[in-house]
C-alpha cells in the first residue's frame, strides 16, 4: 500500500516530504557556505612580477610573520598560482584588506615624475609604540592606502572603508602591522625626508 502511494506520488509528480526536507538542508548548507567563502575564501591579488631575491627574502619574512587576525578580520589566503606572489600578499576580512610587498614606488613620491605630488602628499608614522614605520597616505573615496616611505622594499596596505568611523579607524590595521615590517624589511639608507623639499 506505502509502495503504491509512492508511485502515486511519483505519477502525479509530487516530491515526497523527505525529498523537500534534503534540498531545503542542502539549500541552506550552500548559502552558509557561500557566505563562508565570501568572508574567508581566497583573494585574487595582483603583484608585479620581480626575481629581485632581496624583495622576495623581505616579503617572505613578513608574510610568515603576518597575524591570522588584524582588527578582528580573519586572514583568508591568496589565490594565485605563483608561489613567489603567494609569499608576497596577506588578506584579511571582507571586504578585503589587502597587504601587497614588493610593489613599485607610488608614482606621487617619484622624484621628477609625471605624477609626482610634493606639495599634496600625506604621510605619517604609524605604529604600536614599540616601532613606527613611515606611510604615505592616498584616500580613494572608499578605501585608503597606505605604502612605506622608509623601507628598502615597499609595502602597501589597502583598507576599505564605508563611512566616516571607519576611515578615521583605516590606520588602526597599521598599528598591527608596522612592528612586523620592522622586524621583517630592512630599513632604507639614511634618513626619509617627506619628498626631499623640507
Amino acid at each position: 500500500m506505502a509502495g503504491d502511494a509512492r508511485k502515486t506520488h511519483a505519477k502525479n509528480g509530487l516530491i515526497p516530504t523527505a525529498a523537500v526536507g534534503t534540498a531545503a538542508v542542502l539549500a541552506c548548507l550552500g548559502a552558509v557556505w557561500g557566505y563562508h567563502v565570501g568572508q574567508t575564501g581566497a583573494v585574487g591579488v595582483p603583484l608585479p612580477a620581480t626575481s629581485d631575491q632581496h624583495v622576495l627574502t623581505a616579503c617572505a619574512n613578513l608574510v610568515k610573520a603576518l597575524p591570522a587576525d588584524v582588527e578582528g578580520e580573519h586572514r583568508r589566503g591568496v589565490a594565485d598560482t605563483d608561489d613567489d606572489a603567494r609569499r608576497r600578499a596577506a588578506v584579511w576580512g571582507s571586504p578585503a584588506t589587502i597587504l601587497r610587498c614588493g610593489v613599485a614606488e607610488p608614482s606621487a613620491i617619484v622624484e621628477g615624475g609625471p605624477d609626482y605630488t610634493p606639495l599634496t602628499n600625506q604621510y605619517a608614522g604609524i605604529g604600536d609604540g614599540t616601532a613606527s614605520v613611515n606611510w604615505l597616505i592616498e584616500d580613494h573615496g572608499d578605501h585608503v592606502t597606505y605604502t612605506t616611505t622608509d623601507r628598502s622594499v615597499y609595502v602597501e596596505v589597502t583598507v576599505p572603508y564605508d563611512g566616516e568611523t571607519q576611515k578615521q579607524n583605516a590606520s588602526n590595521v597599521l598599528v598591527d602591522l608596522a612592528p612586523l615590517v620592522v622586524k621583517t624589511v630592512p630599513t632604507k639608507a639614511g634618513t626619509f625626508v617627506n619628498d626631499k623639499i623640507q
